[in-house]
């Protein structure tokens, strides 16, 4: 079959389809209108985080190693099997979130997923790879930790350890594909290579989460983190997003990128002040930065992979605009007098976001390689 010759043909459709039912769902238990769970709210935590990011990260992993490391990629029994294991573990999570069976379901994914990479990597002695299966394992571990232990020290732990792994993939990609794009225009004016400024944001940015995992919003916490927003911003503001506008698929690149400073000045303001709460800093970090990075991540490789042009169309446009839109009426709506009808306006733009990725790459998904 067509569909299980790659992981991202799987993967990365039905991680848009998952995340945009996910949220409404969720917001009608907000609202009330449904109490079948005795705690929604860990479901709605859980499945975001431990839900949808793996299923990106699976496709995206799966479908990059064999790039990093020349080997062949994973044949169709082991991503049908692999892609079963996700969407039981998604199933038994709703049916019963606090069940026993239901964690050790879905438990089970990242490790699996870990060790699949790492058997690729040492394969191919690719070590310059091995932070990645190791952040995919430790965000497993981080999963244990949420549903066993302590969920908000694993909520913590989530959240740092994808925030670490966007801002190392997406520090890569970002300025190489920009400077692949200028270049073939015939610029001189190209991104920065990577240098001091890099170096300190991502120096500062692991400081700041090591330090919000430790001391959790402490003045420490907070002063790292304010440092670290600055330093992310120089490092962006070097790969001249500006000067890619025109290709949509680029400039969305540099605008989730974006979405990590936010999030760090967000740390600060909520570890020095009253001004932001943590919620406030998860939804930054999640709804923007994952919603974004992960979905212009996955657009990109569904492209490549298939054969076709990587350019964006102006439903690309529309739809990733909405992402940014519903993650920041998410995250300014805590700074109003009443945060509910911004909370779901919020979560309707997102969902509509993912649902017309789903909508965009579904077909392609099912479609031979051109």
């Amino acid at each position: 079959m067509i569909v299980l010759s790659g992981a991202y043909r799987l993967f990365f459709s039905f991680a848009a389809l998952f995340a945009g039912t996910a949220i409404p769902i969720w917001l009608i238990y907000h609202a009330g209108l449904v109490e079948r769970m005795n705690d929604p709210l860990l479901w709605h935590q859980h499945e975001m985080l431990w839900g949808y990011v793996p299923a990106a990260i699976a496709g995206f992993l799966f479908t990059a190693i064999p790039n990093w490391t020349g080997r062949p990629a994973l044949g169709p029994k082991m991503v049908a099997a692999l892609f079963g294991l996700w969407l039981t573990a998604r199933i038994a999570m709703f049916a019963a979130p606090e069940g026993a069976l239901s964690h050790t379901v879905t438990l089970a994914f990242l490790p699996i997923v870990a060790l699949l990479a790492l058997r690729e990597l040492v394969a191919a002695g690719n070590r310059r790879n091995y932070v990645v299966a190791g952040v995919v394992l430790a965000l497993g571990l981080a999963q244990a930790v949420f549903l066993l232990s302590d969920a908000l020290l694993g909520l913590t732990l989530g959240f740092s350890l994808v925030f670490v792994l966007m801002m190392h993939i997406g520090g890569r990609i970002t300025p190489a594909f920009s400077r692949n794009w200028l270049k073939k225009r015939g610029e001189t004016h190209l991104p920065a290579a990577f240098g001091l400024v890099d170096q300190a944001a991502i120096g500062l940015s692991v400081a700041s989460v090591a330090s919000w995992i430790v001391f959790d919003t402490s003045a420490v916490t907070g002063l790292l983190a304010a440092s670290a927003a600055i330093a992310l911003i120089l490092r962006l503001s070097r790969w001249r997003g500006f000067a890619v506008t025109q290709e949509p698929l680029l400039f969305a690149q540099h605008a989730g990128y974006a979405w990590l400073p936010l999030s760090m000045a967000l740390l600060a303001l909520a570890s020095l002040t009253d001004v932001a709460n943590i919620g406030q800093v998860h939804h930054a970090i999640g709804a923007g930065a994952i919603g974004s990075i992960t979905m212009i991540t996955m657009l990109r490789a569904l492209l490549g992979h298939s054969g076709r042009p990587i350019e964006g169309t102006r439903f690309d446009r529309v739809y990733m605009n909405f992402v940014h839109i519903g993650a920041g009426l998410r995250v300014t709506a805590d700074w109003t007098g009443d945060p509910t009808h911004f909370y779901h306006l919020g979560g309707a733009f997102w969902s509509v976001a993912m649902i017309c990725f789903f909508i965009r790459v579904f077909p392609i998904a099912l479609s031979p390689r051109v």
